[in-house]
Parts: structure tokens; sequence; C-alpha cells
């Protein structure tokens, strides 16, 4: 870190210096005030409200679509494997619960090392 010079003033010139200082703030601050302030009115809250309602209800309604698409096409293909290869579908059954508890297992022990 740098030394930094201090320069010790007389009373004096302190006090004119703190002036000078004080008159400076004042009118900057009386520039601040000059400027307007704009105040939106209650309708464009209402209508930024109704806006962002609107496109969260459309997320919701893409994201539920895509979900139920993809159910159906899963559930679709566990039936027909349950009908036409009833090993496949034995085999699923199997191998599904075996793979989340190894996925999950895995990811706890992640998990736990790197917080170690």
């Amino acid at each position: 870190m740098k030394k930094q010079k201090v320069v010790i003033l007389g009373s004096e010139q302190q006090n004119k210096h703190d002036l000078d200082a004080i008159h400076k703030l004042q009118e900057g601050l009386s520039k601040v005030d000059q400027f307007p302030v704009y105040t939106p009115d209650l309708q464009w809250f209402e209508k930024m409200v109704l806006t962002e309602k609107q496109n969260s209800r459309k997320k919701f309604i893409k994201e539920l679509s895509l979900f139920l698409m993809i159910a159906f096409f899963i559930l679709s293909g566990i039936i027909v494997s349950f009908y036409q290869m009833p090993i496949v579908f034995i085999l699923i059954q199997i191998i599904t619960p075996v793979f989340i508890a190894l996925y999950t297992i895995t990811r706890v022990s992640k998990k736990v090392k790197m917080n170690e």
C-alpha cells in the first residue's frame, strides 16, 4: 500500500476549504433536485403484471404439453413391449430401479467427497 502524504492546512484555510466543499455539495444536490421524477401510473403496473402472468401461463402450457408428449411416448413404448415382448418388459422393470439406485449412490458419494 502506498504511503499518502498528508497536508496540514491552517485553520482559516481549512474552514475556507470546508465551506467550498459544502457549497459544491449544495449546488450538486440542487441540480439533482431539478431533474424531473417519473412515477408510472397504476395502469402501467397492472399491465406489466398481466403481461408477466400471460407469459408464465404460456410457459407452463408449453412445458406441460412437452411433458405429456414425452410421457405418452414412454408409456406407449412400455405397453407395446409388454404385449409384444414380455421379456424386454421384465428386463426394463428390473434394470430401471437398479440404474436409479446406482445413479443416486454415485451422485451422493461424489457430493460427499466434494464437501470433505
